[in-house]
């Protein structure tokens, strides 16, 4: 069964897939998420379906007692002298099977100049790594590439500036050896809130928090940055003013957010219709956008429906990809 899970971990590494998708009903179908499409790579036998899922779960440290409980889990894979991390997550429903693999470090490193093609955003996340203190938010979806941003500024202020980085992440997605990076592990007793209470006796200059999943993470960023730290996070949400309206949704004060957000990227990942290239669609509101929306409740600003007509005009992507943009 090692070899069976060893050939699809490295066809789908070898093919820049981001998520292992295994569902087992009759059968069992594994798919690959690659350039942002589910695409089918098998089908097996449902007696070999639940043997290779069993030991995924057994590989990944997932209680195989409790199988019909959502759990989550990892492992660390070898391939190509890299060092992979895979996050595995079960999911049984009923009659159904089902176990996502997220292929963690696979991520090409970028600069900011990489990062976006857009030139004003460009020069707004310039300006981000500058500032002493503060709360920077990116948001999107799940595979939209918010961590690839995240991880972007801490190697340009790494490169740029002598500062103590410290992240605290579940899990730690990519490992840089210039931070202190914390992995959250509940069940050792490394929580958000005990974690804080260590990073902030680390002196850091800058806190980077993995993902805002709730009212406590919310909580922790706002409080790092109204210690006067420059906080780096993430967030699920569909655009920018939905990223402060989940904030207010959360519990946060209008004037803690107001004191403390410097900034807010929400972006979509496309690829160019030539190329295949990862392709990041962004819209971003920095500090002045941000005081005319709690103002004023509404603000002008570039949206995902202004850059996606400049990446039409620009023969970089086809309609198809972006017309539902231009419905939402």
């Amino acid at each position: 069964m090692n070899d069976l899970f060893e050939k699809i971990i490295n066809h789908a590494i070898a093919n820049k897939t981001s998520d292992i998708h295994l569902l087992l009903k009759q059968q069992c179908t594994i798919s690959f998420r690659q350039q942002g499409d589910l695409v089918l790579y098998d089908t097996l036998e449902y007696k070999q379906g639940i043997k290779l899922i069993n030991y995924i779960r057994f590989k990944s440290n997932i209680d195989i007692n409790y199988q019909l409980k959502p759990q989550t889990g990892h492992l660390n894979y070898q391939y190509d002298n890299n060092v992979y991390y895979l996050r595995v997550s079960s999911l049984p429903g009923k009659d159904i099977d089902s176990i996502v693999i997220r292929i963690l470090n696979n991520h090409r490193k970028l600069s900011l100049e990489e990062l976006t093609i857009f030139k004003d955003v460009k020069t707004f996340l310039a300006q981000i790594v500058t500032l002493n203190s503060g709360l920077f938010i990116v948001s999107g979806a799940t595979g939209s590439g918010k961590s690839t941003t995240l991880y972007t500024l801490l190697d340009t202020i790494n490169q740029k500036y002598h500062k103590n980085i410290v992240t605290l992440e579940d899990p730690i997605e990519i490992k840089k050896s210039y931070c202190l990076q914390i992995q959250i592990n509940e069940k050792l007793g490394i929580t958000y809130n005990n974690s804080l209470k260590q990073i902030l006796r680390h002196d850091p200059d800058i806190i980077m928090i993995g993902e805002i999943r709730d009212e406590q993470t919310a909580r922790l960023a706002i409080t790092c940055a109204l210690t006067g730290h420059l906080v780096l996070t993430t967030i699920h949400s569909s655009n920018c003013l939905t990223t402060i309206r989940r904030l207010l949704n959360l519990g946060i004060l209008k004037i803690d957010i107001e004191d403390v957000l410097i900034g807010v990227m929400s972006q979509k990942m496309l690829y160019h219709k030539n190329k295949h290239t990862p392709l990041v669609l962004p819209e971003y509101l920095d500090r002045s956008k941000i005081n005319d929306f709690f103002n004023n409740q509404a603000v002008d600003y570039l949206t995902f429906k202004d850059n996606a007509k400049i990446l039409l005009e620009n023969n970089m992507v086809n309609y198809q990809q972006v017309a539902g943009i231009f419905y939402e």
